[in-house]
């Protein structure tokens, strides 16, 4: 019996050493091992996790020192901070959020008195659903950047540190309610939009606000767009809608130099001073050229007629020129951005921009070192830190 046991001990080792080594050669030729996967074993998934629907949090933040050389008056600024959420559920839905605190800046206007608190908004709130990998069309529902532009609401997605007159009134920034968007083909994109009204987050009255924009690619290096928005503006009154046609133009020539230009058009009835329609023509235009890594420069030129004074509350018109040298650092990105819209151009993970500015109107509106007397130029620097994280 003690035989028959020792026996069937070794015959036990034996067939476990006999499968170790048939296994050993099977097991190396379903894993090999190289150099490169050795330097790049890729994302381990836990418990079946995708990687790709990971939760990703970045964010970005400005600092600002301005100089209005009229005025005589300086400040440092710690101008905003944000942070944005972004999350595929599944390959259909897909979420984006950013909250940002800013700090209102001193407006350069006579009697726009600037309180300098910190206002925290939620400045996106987007739920995307994609019917179809296969199909162009993207149903957002929200609050979201206009489509309808070139100059962002960001200040990693600009080009300069301080805005146009166009941007701050001559069209919509913001829209809050639903956006449909189809790709017809990588030449031709269209988008509808129903929304509360211009840069409100309730509305403002029982009307809804209405647009559509197209925009053609002729090539991933030029895009054509033209849109219209329509829809009542007014403090609870329905009638009155207000109508601006927007047109943008931008092309890439070369890996390095980007420029683009908006052109607005809007009327509004029983807005102007006297009671009539309201008309306003606005004209932005920018250049942007980079060399080498680290430098860039960026000049624009700005044109507002506000005829009416609808806009701005004084019949005038604007012209503004703004030169901007830069410093970038690094490549990164925020959001669901990584480039620049519409260009191929990384957004730097720092850049301090001087934005040298001259500001000019047909009227007397610009502050000056006596409280109550006025001056039609303008000219100030603004030194602005945007960094991403």
């Amino acid at each position: 019996m003690r035989l028959f046991s020792q026996f069937k001990a070794r015959v036990l080792v034996g067939s476990l050493l006999f499968a170790l080594i048939a296994a050993g050669p099977a097991a190396a030729q379903e894993k090999p091992v190289s150099p490169e996967s050795a330097e790049n074993p890729g994302e381990i998934s836990l418990f079946g996790e995708d990687a790709s629907r990971r939760l990703s949090i970045t964010g970005f933040g400005v600092g600002t020192f301005t100089y209005a050389f009229p005025t005589d008056r300086s400040s440092f600024g710690d101008s905003a901070l944000a942070l944005a959420f972004s999350k595929v559920i599944s390959n259909q839905l897909s979420v984006f959020a950013q909250l940002t605190a800013s700090r209102e800046t001193e407006s350069p206007f006579l009697g726009d008195e600037s309180s300098g608190k910190i206002e925290t908004d939620i400045d996106n709130l987007q739920l995307t659903w994609v019917p179809s990998a296969k199909s162009g069309l993207a149903i957002t529902f929200g609050k979201f950047d206009s489509p309808i532009a070139i100059e962002r609401d960001d200040a990693p997605l600009n080009f300069q540190a301080t805005p146009s007159f166009t941007f701050q009134f001559a069209r919509p920034v913001k829209f809050t309610g639903i956006s449909a968007h189809e790709s017809f083909s990588e030449h031709f994109e269209l988008w509808a939009i129903l929304a509360n009204g211009w840069d409100v987050d309730r509305d403002n009255n029982r009307a809804k606000t209405g647009a559509v924009y197209a925009l053609w690619s002729p090539s991933l290096s030029a895009h054509v767009g033209l849109g219209v928005i329509h829809g009542a503006e007014k403090d609870d009154r329905t009638g009155d809608a207000r109508t601006t046609a927007v047109a943008t133009l931008l092309f890439q020539p070369t890996s390095n130099w980007v420029f683009g230009e908006e052109l607005v058009a809007g009327r509004e009835p029983h807005s102007g001073e006297n009671g009539g329609t309201a008309q306003w023509y606005a004209d932005m235009f920018f250049t942007h050229h980079r060399f080498g890594r680290h430098w860039a420069m960026t000049l624009r030129t700005d044109y507002l007629d506000d005829r009416d004074g609808s806009r701005t509350g004084q019949r005038q018109i604007l012209r503004s020129v703004t030169l901007s040298p830069q410093y970038l650092v690094g490549g990164s990105f925020f959001g669901i951005f990584r480039y620049l819209d519409r260009t191929s151009l990384p957004l730097p993970e720092v850049a301090v921009r001087l934005d040298l500015r001259y500001d000019r109107s047909s009227e007397p509106v610009f502050r000056s070192r006596r409280p109550d007397e006025g001056r039609r130029d303008n000219f100030s620097t603004t030194l602005q830190t945007v960094f991403l994280f």
